[in-house]
């Protein structure tokens, strides 16, 4: 399973042990990493529209083409696309017992290297758009297109840039880049579990909540900054038996639909616009800069920590109704 919101609906179904959810690996490099192993290889994913599933195909395809020799099928929501053409009577047979249409291979809109833009497909006007895992503004048309200047910051067509976010997400590359657009999830889960956590280490989510389900799972404790990080962070640990302390000023964009925090979680309310400060002046005091520490931490005393650290920027701080 690649994707944190596939991890979360893995173990919501209770097959953490049927599918591997332990590593963090872009599509492509695992069916490279598969190709001499398998006789077929098949992306199943789940797109918001159909323009989002041959958006998604055609660049997994375009970092694997030339790297396989195996035929490449992608299973989507009502359609089947053969990406190598070696594949016909297979996608035939998918077709008829998952009632989906089989569409050749599109020609997708592409990128233009010669001025470094990049097109972002499935867009709906007026959903966030995010880069790396934080939002940076909101589309304006169904056509987004993002590159950088030349100091490296995200510059867009077809987006209300946020400001915060474009800082937050400083130099990046648009090539490598892992964009997004609308809610994290757009089903709800019949069931969530939560699995057991007996870790030792304290860390700290600085606007990274993707990466937390792969670098806090067995955590004690993890410290979220951002709105939407904590949010996005609170539930996802939730299922691997973390509890978060969250720093966060009300500046949320509602990427996030769910809400749910393992008992014990606190989130800690400070001046709008000032998460962010907070957040730096934890990493520097707290965890000496690093983002991981090995404390004997409680979510009461990180708490107190940080409400310190806050002094007149703190506003209210709320516990879960479960005592620690």
């Amino acid at each position: 399973m690649s994707g944190f919101t596939g991890v979360a609906a893995v173990v919501d179904a209770g097959l953490e042990k049927r599918i591997d959810i332990s590593l963090r690996r872009r599509p492509s490099f695992t069916i490279m990493e598969m190709n001499e192993n398998v006789d077929i290889l098949v992306i199943a994913n789940s797109a918001k529209t159909r323009e989002s599933a041959l958006r998604f195909g055609s660049i997994v395809f375009s970092r694997v083409e030339g790297h396989i020799d195996r035929p490449l099928i992608q299973v989507d929501d009502g359609i089947i696309i053969d990406w190598t053409g070696k594949s016909s009577p297979l996608c035939e047979l998918l077709a008829n017992e998952l009632k989906c249409e089989v569409i050749d291979a599109p020609m997708t809109r592409s990128d233009d290297p010669d001025t470094g833009w990049r097109y972002l497909g499935g867009v709906i006007p007026g959903e966030s758009v995010w880069v790396n895992g934080i939002v940076v503004g909101r589309a304006t048309t169904g056509l987004v297109l993002i590159s950088h200047d030349e100091e490296g910051r995200l510059i867009a067509r077809g987006m209300d840039l946020k400001p915060t976010g474009v800082n937050r997400l400083g130099r990046f590359d648009v090539g490598s880049a892992r964009v997004r657009s609308g809610t994290i999830r757009r089903t709800k889960p019949l069931h969530t579990r939560s699995l057991a956590s007996e870790g030792k280490y304290v860390h700290l989510v600085d606007h990274n909540a993707e990466s937390s389900v792969y670098d806090c799972r067995g955590a004690a404790l993890a410290i979220t900054v951002g709105d939407d990080t904590s949010r996005i962070a609170g539930n996802l640990l939730f299922r691997f038996g973390v509890p978060v302390v969250a720093i966060t000023d009300g500046d949320e964009d509602c990427i996030c639909t769910e809400s749910m925090l393992f008992p014990g979680s606190i989130i800690i309310r400070v001046l709008p616009g000032t998460d962010d400060l907070v957040g730096a002046e934890v990493r520097s005091t707290l965890f000496k800069g690093e983002s991981r520490i090995r404390e004997g931490i409680t979510p009461s005393n990180a708490a107190q920590i940080i409400t310190r650290i806050a002094g007149d920027r703190f506003l209210w701080c709320k516990r879960t109704s479960i005592p620690e």
